[in-house]
């Protein structure tokens, strides 16, 4: 038993590791050294849970994947309408990115697999779009180009909002974007303000407080 704590010790500090390191640097410019000198254990413990830093990369991805699907599945738990589904989770998305830049930053830095429509982490929001356009929510729009403005929208709101330049309410911005976002999946033009300030208001307000 205590060898299995200890073990499982071991795998979170790397994996703890590989996601600080990977939230500033790529996977090529980390070195194993890196990587146990920051998670503080010793080299020979790394290949006794990762076969390379790859693995260890592809296990910060799911970690955190796993993660954020949660954070956006429980923001739209009681949620029916397509467009309100969409811009909450951007907003989710948003707050976990205030919550934890780390992993969030890691996330953004292995995402290249992000923008592959058919990923698993994206099927929710093809789900979104394909009702909407099928309840006419949205309009003119289909649900691949749809996944993708969502995607550069969602991930260049995140980079902004990270950043130290960052000024002014965390709300009015979420608002802003995802008003945005439902304009160019070709929401009722008349809704899409009202419709990002109840998401944001609804999962960002208590952060600006």
């Amino acid at each position: 038993m205590r060898g299995n704590r200890q073990r499982q010790r071991t795998r979170h500090a790397l994996l703890d590791a590989g996601q600080r390191l990977f939230a500033t640097r790529s996977v090529d410019a980390v070195t194993i050294d890196d990587i146990v000198e920051q998670a503080d254990v010793a080299k020979g413990s790394f290949y006794n849970h990762f076969s390379d830093k790859q693995a260890l990369a592809d296990a910060v991805w799911e970690l955190v994947q796993g993660d954020v699907e949660f954070h956006i599945y429980r923001a739209n738990q009681d949620i029916a309408d397509p467009a309100m589904r969409a811009v909450r989770g951007f907003c989710s998305v948003l707050r976990y990115a205030k919550e934890h830049p780390d992993r969030l930053q890691s996330l953004l830095t292995l995402s290249a697999r992000l923008t592959t429509i058919a990923h698993p982490l994206n099927a929710g929001l093809s789900s979104d779009i394909r009702h909407g356009i099928e309840q006419a929510r949205f309009s003119d729009i289909d649900v691949a180009t749809g996944v993708l403005i969502v995607i550069g929208l969602t991930r260049a709101a995140v980079v902004n909002a990270m950043s130290e330049e960052f000024e002014g309410s965390i709300v009015a911005f979420a608002t802003d974007v995802s008003a945005a976002i439902l304009r160019a999946l070709g929401a009722p033009l008349g809704q899409v303000h009202e419709i990002g300030k109840e998401a944001a208001r609804s999962i960002l307000e208590e952060l600006s407080e």
